[in-house]
C-alpha cells in the first residue's frame, strides 16, 4: 500500500501563510514537507536605505513580535556607531522587550493554543470548530473558554506598558541606537507598575492553572510532537555599557551538554527554497524562484555546525535552569507559560530600578565600522541581523528569524528540521483526529510565518 498523501492548510491562527504536506502509512505520518507560501523581501527592502532605518522598518516585518527586530537592529547600530548605553536605558530596553513577550505568550496560549484543546462559545471567531478530541467536563471546558476574554484585557495591559516607553504598539519608536528617546517618569513608572502586576496577577490566577489543567488532561502531548533534543539560544535581556553580558545566556544544548554560541557556524541551505544563485551573480546573491524544482517553501534551511536546532521558550528555560523537561508539544507549551511567569517578575523588578530621569539616549555621529551582526532572542528563538553599510546606506541586509530555525525546510543531505521532525513519526488513529494532533504540535512551536520569509 503506498503512503496517502496529505495537505494540511492553512495551519496557523496568526498572519502568515502556511502549509504542511504529509505522507501517512499505516496511520503512521512517514514524512511532512512545512511549506512557507508567502514572501516577503525585507532583506531586498533594506538595501540603500540608511542604516538608522533598520531600527524602523525591520520592525514592520512582524505585528506580534516587531520590539524584538527593533531591538536588534539597535544593538547592531550600538556596534556600527560604538554606542555607550546607560544602565537606565538597558532597564527600559528590557521593560519593553518583556512587555512584548507577554502579549505574544498569552495571546499564544488563549488565541492561538487554548482552540486546540477546548469547546469555545459557538460565535465568530469560533464558528466551525473542530470539537474532536476535546476532554474536558462542562465545568472546566466553560471556566478555560472564559479565560480567553480575561487574556484580551492581559495582552492590551502588556502593550499599554510598550506605549508607555516606546510610544506606540506595536512597532515602537523609542528603543532606538544610543538608548532610549522616551524619559521615564514617575508617573509613567507608576502606570507602568500598576499594570505589570494586573498582568502579574492574571498570570498566576489563570495562566499557569490552565496550563498545569492543560497537562494533565492531556498528559500523551508529553510523548507527542518529539524533536531530536538539540536547542539553541542567542542569550535575552542586555545589560552593560556595550550591551553585554546577558541575563539569560546564550548557549547550543546537545546530549545533555551546553557550549558557547560561536555565529561562525550558523549557515544557511537553499537547496528546498524557492532561490536561486544565478550564474552572472556574486556567490553570496540570491534571487526569488518560485518555481524551483524541488523547493518547496519560501523558508531557508538553516544549520549550526551541519545540524538543525530547535530554539523557543523551552530551550531558554532548560538552559537556564528554569525547566526540567523533555522536547515534546506539551513541553513548548509549559515552558511558554513558565516563561511568562518569569518575565512578569522580572519586570516589575526592573521598574523598582528606575528612576525618573531625561531620556538616557546618547547616540554617537560616526560611523567606526561598516559591517556588524547583532543577536538576541525572540519570542520564539533564536534572531540574527548582519549588515553591510558603505557611506551609511544598507548594501547587504541578512535577518534570521526564529521561525526559519524551527521551521527550517530538509537541507542538502534531507535532514528535517526541527518542526518536521516533530511531525514524522506521529499517530494519527482516525481521520478525524489528523488535523487536531497534527495542529497541535505545529501550533507548540508558535510560529511567525511574516518573520520567516525574506
Amino acid at each position: 500500500m503506498s503512503p496517502q498523501k496529505i495537505l494540511f492548510s492553512p495551519v496557523t491562527r496568526l498572519s502568515g501563510l502556511l502549509s504542511v504536506e504529509l505522507e501517512v502509512e499505516h496511520r503512521l505520518v512517514t514524512e511532512a514537507d512545512v511549506s512557507c507560501t508567502m514572501f516577503r523581501g525585507f532583506e531586498y527592502i533594506m538595501r540603500n536605505h540608511h542604516v538608522t532605518d533598520a531600527i524602523y522598518l525591520t520592525q514592520r516585518i512582524c505585528g506580534i513580535c516587531s520590539s524584538v527586530h527593533g531591538a536588534v537592529a539597535s544593538y547592531l547600530l550600538d556596534q556600527l556607531y560604538n554606542n555607550d548605553i546607560e544602565e537606565s536605558a538597558q532597564y527600559l530596553r528590557n521593560i519593553m522587550m518583556g512587555a512584548d513577550f507577554l502579549q505574544n505568550h498569552i495571546r499564544h496560549f488563549y488565541f492561538f493554543g487554548l482552540p486546540d484543546f477546548v469547546v469555545m462559545p459557538n460565535q465568530p471567531p469560533f464558528l466551525s470548530q473542530n470539537c474532536y478530541d476535546c476532554r474536558f467536563d462542562e465545568t472546566d471546558n466553560r471556566r478555560l473558554a472564559s479565560h480567553y476574554l480575561e487574556a484580551i484585557k492581559a495582552g492590551e495591559k502588556s502593550h499599554q506598558i510598550l506605549a508607555l516607553f516606546g510610544g506606540k504598539a506595536p512597532h515602537q519608536h523609542s528603543f532606538v541606537h544610543g538608548g532610549v528617546a522616551v524619559a521615564p517618569t514617575a508617573d509613567k513608572i507608576n502606570q507602568a507598575l500598576a499594570l505589570v502586576r494586573d498582568i502579574q496577577d492574571f498570570v498566576k490566577r489563570y495562566l499557569m492553572p490552565d496550563t498545569e489543567l492543560i497537562a494533565r488532561c492531556y498528559s500523551d502531548y508529553f510523548h507527542i510532537g518529539e524533536t531530536p533534543g538539540r536547542f539553541l539560544s542567542f542569550g535575552l535581556f542586555r545589560f552593560g555599557s556595550k550591551n553585554n553580558p546577558m541575563l539569560w545566556h546564550s548557549g547550543v544544548l546537545e546530549n545533555g551538554r551546553l557550549s558557547d554560541v560561536n555565529l561562525g557556524l550558523i549557515q544557511e541551505d537553499i537547496s528546498r527554497a524557492w532561490f536561486e544563485r544565478a550564474a552572472w551573480q556574486k556567490s553570496d546573491e540570491l534571487s526569488p524562484a518560485p518555481h524551483k524544482p524541488e523547493a518547496y517553501t519560501w523558508t531557508k534551511s538553516v544549520q549550526y555546525r551541519g545540524k538543525h536546532y530547535e530554539g523557543g521558550p523551552l530551550a531558554r528555560m532548560l538552559m537556564n535552569g528554569f525547566y526540567d523537561g523533555g522536547t515534546s508539544t506539551m513541553d513548548r507549551i509549559i515552558a511558554r507559560s513558565l516563561e511568562t511567569l518569569l518575565i512578569s517578575e522580572l519586570m516589575e523588578e526592573w521598574l523598582h530600578e528606575l528612576q525618573p530621569e531625561e531620556p538616557p539616549i546618547h547616540q554617537k555621529k560616526d560611523l567606526v565600522r561598516n559591517q556588524a551582526t547583532a543577536v538576541t532572542d525572540a519570542m520564539r528563538g533564536p534572531l540574527l541581523h548582519s549588515a553591510l553599510v558603505r557611506d551609511e546606506k544598507v548594501e547587504r541586509y541578512d535577518i534570521i528569524t526564529p521561525t526559519v530555525w524551527n521551521f527550517s525546510p530538509k537541507d542538502e543531505q534531507n535532514n528535517r528540521g526541527p518542526a518536521e521532525s516533530a511531525l514524522v513519526g506521529t499517530d494519527i488513529p482516525s481521520p478525524e483526529l489528523r488535523n487536531v494532533i497534527l495542529g497541535r504540535i505545529i501550533r507548540s512551536f508558535d510560529p511567525c510565518i511574516s518573520c520567516a520569509t525574506h
